[in-house]
């Protein structure tokens, strides 16, 4: 961009010069024209007090019949002089509401010559009118122009002009949109080897704003000195050149330093390159988002943030061509991917899933309720979140479908205290019922996981039933738990655990293993009568307590370190009657259970859940 005026725009400028002389001129006039009128209101006066002295000193001094003969013949002139003042005050206002109206309907400049042509016309008639015009006309006409320069100069705006590198700007209402300017260009000019800050250094003067002015903001002042700035990059010098080309505009310390300006890729923040154009770019970006939207798909984005549209002056070394980001885009890498512990799941299940042993599985970062936990094999809870790491894209697409489904609502469950049950017992006087609701939500899904979600609607199909149940308040022999006991029809019977091998599993085992450490707590799960309480090896099973429920069902509680109730009692729900150990036939600390009807085995994962 050339900084000298064409042949057209110099003649512009020279027009605008003779313009603004023309403008000053007139001005120049004007006020000249005010300061005569001044003067001659001022000499006038002085005058009118020295005939007023003179006279004074006249009646001093003559005598009686002298101030008797004025007074009469000062008396009759004042008499003459009202009445021709009156009849000139008549055709003065006549005239100076002639004069308005004619102002009001076609401007003060035609006005004033219309107003003149009627004195002209009058002189020809009577020299005496004539002058009595002229002598009232002059001072208030000339009286007239003064107060129309002094208004039209005092209701002119004014604007700052902002000059840079020798050359206009433009102008701007105030010196703050230059501040706010500045910040823009400060935005825009980023360089990646400086934390310095740039500055813009402008002159300012202050300007009447003609019709011919044009006021801009911050942004296009900001676009105008950008230009600027552009116009003082040079060429890249040439091979074996000592001096180098630098932005000269910016005074951010020593800037010795070529720069191009280029289009910055940033993903999540980051610098990945920096491309002359962003065409192929935009193109891979929007066409890899159509291949997705089809069926329910409502919108199409990414896992990370790109942004590639914003130009920058930057350092050469860090453009590249556009396929290499794309090709960056496109490749595989290696992220950490998260799993959560479901019901069912054991570190063995999850190990073989994840294409792992259970030693590597040990070795990944693990957290429950936002714990470290050290060893998964020995606590293994439903909700723990394990860190694994998988090769995926380095970009990602996040499909948004509006999906629609039918959700449970929980019911509410009221419980009264029955002093004549045992405590952990509990009775259901009415079933709760849950009720159901229509829900609308927009999904995110990252491949075919779902990984945020929300809901734009809900309908109650149905409101739920309230469940009431009265539970015991009697003491029992030993404590009873007061944790959830699980979701199951039966009370969870371990403090805590996972299930470390299910009913079945090849081997013929008759119920399920729950790992938990050594002495942890054992409860029953059902309330009943304790029909068997004996320690040693009893077929394998170790220390055990089988317990008769009301349902007809028996439950097997083996492998313990110790016993808590004996031969006979009866236990409710959720009552202490162990602890966790390893005797009999068993290789680690776990709780063997078992639910039997009859002389079938039941599979316990019906009755019990953890959660």
């Amino acid at each position: 961009m050339s900084l000298h005026p064409n042949a057209s725009e110099k003649k512009q400028t020279e027009n605008a010069t003779g313009l603004n002389k023309k403008n000053i001129s007139f001005e120049s006039a004007m006020v000249n024209v005010g300061s005569l009128v001044t003067y001659l209101a001022a000499a006038a006066v002085r005058r009118t007090i020295s005939v007023m002295k003179r006279a004074a000193a006249g009646i001093g001094n003559g005598a009686v019949p002298l101030v008797r003969k004025l007074a009469v013949s000062s008396a009759k002139h004042f008499r003459k002089l009202g009445n021709n003042f009156s009849v000139s005050a008549k055709r003065f206002s006549g005239w100076c509401g002639k004069f308005a109206g004619r102002m009001a309907e076609v401007g003060f400049g035609k006005a004033v010559v219309l107003q003149l042509s009627d004195i002209a016309a009058a002189l020809k008639g009577s020299k005496k009118f004539a002058k009595t015009v002229v002598n009232y006309t002059v001072p208030v006409v000339s009286i007239a122009f003064l107060v129309c320069v002094v208004a039209d100069k005092a209701s002119a705006d004014y604007g700052v002009t902002v000059e840079y590198n020798g050359q206009e700007i433009g102008v701007v209402s105030e010196e703050s949109v230059i501040n706010e300017a500045q910040k823009v260009i400060a935005d825009r000019a980023t360089y990646y080897d400086t934390e310095s800050e740039t500055y813009i250094t402008a002159m300012l003067s202050l300007k009447p704003l003609g019709a011919q002015d044009e006021v801009i903001d911050e942004q296009m002042l900001a676009d105008a000195l950008q230009e600027q700035i552009e116009t003082q990059v040079t060429e890249e010098p040439a091979e074996n050149e000592v001096s180098v080309s630098k932005v000269s505009a910016p005074s951010i310390g020593d800037e010795n330093v070529y720069k191009e300006r280029a289009y910055v890729v940033t993903v999540n923040g980051e610098v990945i390159g920096a491309v002359k154009e962003n065409n192929e770019i935009s193109n891979f970006l929007e066409i890899k988002k159509s291949e997705y939207l089809e069926g329910e798909v409502v919108s199409v984005s990414f896992d990370k943030d790109i942004e590639y549209t914003y130009e920058q002056f930057v350092d050469p070394s860090i453009i590249v061509d556009q396929q290499e980001i794309i090709d960056t885009f496109t490749s595989i890498v290696s992220e950490p991917v998260y799993y959560e512990v479901q019901k069912g799941d054991n570190p063995w299940n999850i190990a073989v899933d994840n294409g792992m042993t259970t030693e590597e599985l040990k070795d990944c970062f693990i957290t429950f309720d936002g714990e470290k936990i050290d060893d998964i094999t020995e606590y293994c809870p439903i909700g723990a979140v394990v860190q694994l790491s998988e090769e995926v894209p380095y970009l990602q697409v996040l499909t948004t479908k509006e999906v629609v489904y039918n959700e449970a609502i929980d019911y509410e469950i009221i419980k009264t205290k029955d002093p004549d049950m045992y405590k952990g017992d509990s009775a259901v006087d009415v079933k709760g019922v849950e009720g159901e609701k229509k829900v609308t939500a927009l999904v995110t899904y990252k491949g075919d996981t779902p990984v945020s979600k929300e809901v734009i609607d809900e309908v109650v199909l149905s409101e739920p039933v309230a469940k009431e149940m009265r539970v015991g308040t009697r003491e029992t022999i030993t404590p009873v738990s007061e944790g959830s006991g699980g979701s199951g029809e039966y009370f969870w019977p371990v403090d805590g655990g996972y299930i470390s091998a299910y009913q079945g599993d090849g081997r013929g085992h008759k119920g399920i293993d729950i790992a938990a450490p050594y002495g942890t707590p054992i409860y029953a799960a059902e309330s009943g009568t304790v029909i068997e309480s004996s320690k040693g090896w009893n077929g394998g099973y170790g220390n055990w307590i089988r317990i008769e429920h009301s349902d007809g069902n028996v439950t097997v509680y083996a492998h313990q370190s110790s016993l808590a109730v004996s031969y006979g009692d009866y236990v409710v729900k959720g009552q202490l009657i162990g602890y966790v150990g390893s005797t009999g036939d068993s290789y680690g600390n776990h709780l063997h259970f078992e639910v039997r009807s009859y002389g079938t085995y039941l599979n316990p994962t019906d009755y019990v859940s953890q959660y």
